[in-house]
């Protein structure tokens, strides 16, 4: 299963959250659960088509900096395309990190590109 994530998604809980001990924690199971959801024929949120390239796990969500109205962060990615998904042959893996942005008045969080890691 992949993980599909659009450029944005609101949680409006999370500005509830925001000062639990446990947010990142909690955020990292949100977010799973989110891009676990099934979008419309096999396109993303935004209407575009999925990548070659996709999400298959996430982990180790860390929130870098706490500005006043933007909280910018990172998580790190287990990437497969579509081969290594039917051909598991392979035992590399490929991670990558995916930076975010979550806004503290509005809880939207916007994505930035995967970055690929050898």
């Amino acid at each position: 299963m992949f993980l599909v994530f659009p450029q944005s998604v609101t949680i409006p809980e999370a500005l509830e959250r925001m000062e639990d001990a446990n947010f990142e924690d909690w955020l990292t199971a949100t977010l799973i659960e989110t891009g676990s959801q099934p979008s419309p024929e096999g396109r993303n949120a935004n209407g575009t088509s999925p990548r070659s390239s996709r999400i298959t796990d996430l982990w180790m969500l860390e929130i870098e900096e706490r500005t006043a109205e933007v909280w910018a962060g990172k998580f790190q990615v287990e990437l497969k395309n579509e081969d290594e998904l039917h051909n598991d042959s392979g035992t590399e893996q490929r991670s990558g990190e995916l930076a975010f942005a979550f806004d503290t008045r509005t809880a939207e969080i916007t994505f930035e590109t995967v970055a690929e890691k050898d």
